[in-house]
């Protein structure tokens, strides 16, 4: 009897024994994301209009580069060119945290990008423009931002008043110092030399006057002087006149107008006014 007791007790402690039971964490996805995608557009605190992607065309720039750091850590380089679907509106994938973004937008020639010492340096520099954004990325983060740019050249243009003889083939300036190279991540001028500019005269101009011929340099954000000679040319290098003129100011945004005759003693100031520039710098010739 007490065997069949302690079996049947036995018996009922196996029958109320609740099975084991596992358990699974769902992680809701949003949280488990360490990117989201950015957007970028740019404005433009210089006289123009808003730079859309259409003025960006407009101002014939065809380069576009964005450089993505956290700290001192490059995390991302981005080149957009013209002929991109998307140009003037880079979109990046950017991990959570604070950023600081470099961007860099122009038409110079020949740009080459050193990534180590922070700079962009072109073979023939043309309008450029500069812009630093911080950013912290969080999930919160408007994946949509609009980066004002600033120009960063100068730009020195020269007429010539002469009538063109048929002998001229090129026009050359030679600047004392002149800067081709942008640090990205300061925004300063670097990479001067004073090798000659040199612009092939069409035959259409042959007989006519006021050669006009404009050069562009980067610019810190500081005015700075400069001395150049003008020189028209032959074909063959031959010098048909020359003007060399000292203490030429320089500072980005604005144009320095130069006109006189290269081949004649007469030479006059002139001042002219482009919309999408501060009015020129009064200086003599």
């Amino acid at each position: 009897m007490m065997a069949l007791a302690a079996a049947l007790m036995l018996a009922a402690c196996t029958k109320n024994e609740e099975p084991e039971q596992t358990f699974e964490l769902i992680v809701p996805a949003d949280s488990m994301q360490t990117h989201t995608t950015v957007t970028f557009s740019f404005g433009g605190d210089v006289s123009i209009s808003a730079m859309t992607r259409a003025t960006l065309s407009e101002l014939n720039l065809t380069d576009v580069w964005v450089f993505d750091y956290i700290g001192t850590e490059l995390q991302t380089t981005l080149h957009q060119t013209s002929t991109d679907t998307d140009f003037g509106t880079p979109s990046l994938s950017m991990e959570y945290g604070t950023h600081t973004l470099y961007f860099v937008a122009s038409r110079g020639a020949d740009p080459t990008v050193d990534t180590d010492a922070k700079t962009i340096t072109w073979g023939t520099v043309r309008d450029t423009f500069h812009a630093t954004l911080s950013l912290n990325v969080q999930p919160s983060t408007a994946t949509s931002q609009t980066v004002s740019l600033s120009r960063v050249v100068g730009r020195l243009k020269i007429i010539a008043t002469d009538v063109m003889p048929a002998t001229a083939a090129k026009f050359t300036i030679t600047p004392s110092t002149w800067y081709y190279g942008l640090n990205y991540q300061t925004g300063a001028a670097l990479s001067s030399h004073s090798t000659p500019i040199v612009v092939n005269i069409p035959s259409s101009y042959i007989g006519t006057t006021n050669l006009n011929v404009s050069v562009y340099t980067l610019s810190g954000s500081s005015q700075w002087t400069t001395a150049v000679t003008a020189a028209l040319k032959t074909s063959a290098d031959a010098v048909l006149g020359s003007v060399t003129i000292s203490d030429i100011p320089i500072q980005r945004n604005h144009i320095t107008t130069y006109s006189g005759g290269i081949l004649t003693s007469g030479r006059s100031i002139t001042l002219s006014s482009d919309e999408d520039w501060v009015e020129d710098a009064t200086v003599t010739w």
